[in-house]
């Protein structure tokens, strides 16, 4: 697992610098209104690819079995489904598309709006569409527990059009051509999934049946997608129409770097996701109880680091990035920081929720999305970019942080109300101690004047590793804590024999 990890941080690592460059380059040459454009379209199709339902994780947790059994035509009949409901899905989309097409200028804050606007909106459905041509490879793989080959065929692809992308940029200024490469990018990554599964996988047949499981648990994930689009995908799309179509750009910069940060952490997850899916549906809930406080302490704790260096850090890396024209507040930046926090913490909850199956929860997306919505409008209103971030947290933490480990500690662990007050509680008490302990030990000899990307690098290291420490040490007052340190300990120590 660890030669996975190191692998994936190298492929995520490579992409992401090429992603930021590009982006620099794309204010640079086209301006922050066509990054703004870019952006809300990004948001708007997430919507519309609400027909997707949740089906890729639907169909990864029907695979993780049948794949342990070698039962080969339960995985071909899954597979059989999961390519004729997508076919489906491709043609919805493109209808929606087509309908949203002419009310494209309700969504956006511009003084002129442009018809070519229209061309760049429908090759960007044709660009989503044309990844319904390999996803169901990528499950497979994922499922059969060979997710590093199918990070380097993404990474390997997209790094190669990415450059293309920016020197483009900067030769042609051309949007247009940005979207056909996005376009072609797709297409290459088919090409070479489908080359590997025809290579690997022929034990795979063609059939006609059909895997009803499917159904039961797309219905609950649909209400899941709801929520997750709402809560993560609403931001741009009322900044657009709130404020203007520049702030998105201005504020999408700052979310490029909490997405990177989410890529970061997913290095780790997408490796254990498989396994922890093994795991469960191997051994008892008790045992899978144990492992997820232990693996959820460790994440707690990656959150805060996470959370807190981004708040000083942030602006010093935007600034240098694209400029000091481009820098938000204080306020909005710990605003931002409180969600990179939340969004670093929920993964694990949802890694041992969709792990055991518990996708019928359908309350939690519909609060959440009804909760956030209302909350963001009236306060976006009110305070333009921080009200509608402030509503995003609101939900966050009604939702995300008390409601939903609520059910799944009942339905996953067999564990009750006061086993989740007792161990949430104790995560409560260490992040008051360890904001405390930060704002008291760091707070004062941080301080450092950042003129360039080398001061910026050796300032983030220094903030990292102090960060680190104090967390750590702030740690070790929680059992799991100390019992992941004694067993992370008993590994090191049979290696070194």
């Amino acid at each position: 697992m660890k030669k996975e990890i190191i692998l994936n941080f190298i492929f995520t690592l490579s992409t992401s610098i090429i992603i930021f460059l590009q982006n620099k380059y794309f204010v640079q040459y086209m301006g922050i209104e066509t990054l703004g454009i870019m952006k809300l379209f990004t948001q708007l199709l997430q919507y519309l690819n609400i027909v997707e339902m949740g089906l890729g994780n639907a169909s990864a947790f029907a695979l993780y079995k049948p794949l342990i059994e070698k039962n080969y035509q339960q995985v071909s009949i899954i597979l059989s489904t999961i390519k004729s409901i997508y076919n489906k899905i491709a043609l919805l989309l493109f209808c929606l598309g087509i309908l949203v097409t002419p009310i494209l200028p309700f969504f956006m804050k511009v003084k002129y709006f442009d018809k070519i606007i229209y061309v760049y909106w429908i090759l960007y459905v044709l660009n989503t569409i044309s990844t319904y041509l390999f996803i169901k490879y990528v499950v497979l793989f994922t499922a059969n527990q060979e997710f590093i080959y199918v990070r380097f065929i993404q990474s390997l692809s997209k790094f190669i059009y990415q450059i293309l992308q920016i020197w483009l940029i900067i030769k042609y200024h051309s949007f247009l051509i940005f979207i056909i490469l996005l376009i072609l990018d797709n297409l290459t990554q088919y090409i070479l999934f489908k080359r590997y599964f025809n290579k690997n996988y022929s034990f795979v047949f063609s059939t006609k049946g059909r895997y009803k499981g499917l159904n039961r648990d797309i219905k609950n994930l649909f209400w899941h997608k709801i929520g997750s689009l709402v809560v993560f995908n609403t931001d741009l799309i009322l900044i657009s129409k709130l404020v203007s179509i520049e702030i998105v750009g201005v504020y999408a910069s700052y979310q490029m770097v909490v997405q990177m940060i989410t890529t970061i952490i997913n290095i780790i997850t997408n490796v254990i996701r498989p396994k922890i899916g093994k795991y469960i549906a191997l051994n008892s809930k008790e045992k899978i109880y144990q492992l997820f406080k232990k693996i959820n302490v460790i994440f707690l704790l990656i959150a805060l680091v996470f959370s807190h260096c981004s708040y000083i850090l942030i602006n010093y890396f935007v600034s240098l990035w694209i400029g000091k024209e481009y820098i938000l507040p204080r306020l909005t930046v710990l605003l931002i920081c409180i969600n990179i926090f939340i969004i670093c913490f929920r993964i694990i909850i949802d890694i041992f929720k969709d792990g055991s199956g518990f996708f019928d929860d359908i309350q939690c997306p519909i609060l959440e999305s009804i909760i956030n919505f209302i909350f963001s409008i009236i306060l976006g209103i009110k305070y333009g970019v921080n009200g509608i971030i402030m509503g995003t947290i609101i939900s966050n933490i009604l939702i995300i942080l008390i409601y939903k480990p609520i059910l799944t500690f009942k339905r996953c662990f067999n564990q009750d109300l006061k086993e989740y007050v007792k161990v949430y509680g104790n995560y409560l008490i260490l992040i008051i101690f360890s904001l405390l302990s930060l704002n008291k030990i760091i707070k004062g000899f941080l301080f450092s004047e950042i003129n360039s990307w080398l001061d910026w690098i050796l300032y983030s290291i220094k903030v990292s590793i102090f960060t680190s420490i104090v967390l750590s040490v702030v740690f070790l007052f929680n059992k799991d804590f100390r019992n992941v340190v004694k067993e992370s300990r008993k590994i090191l120590s049979k290696e070194n024999k």
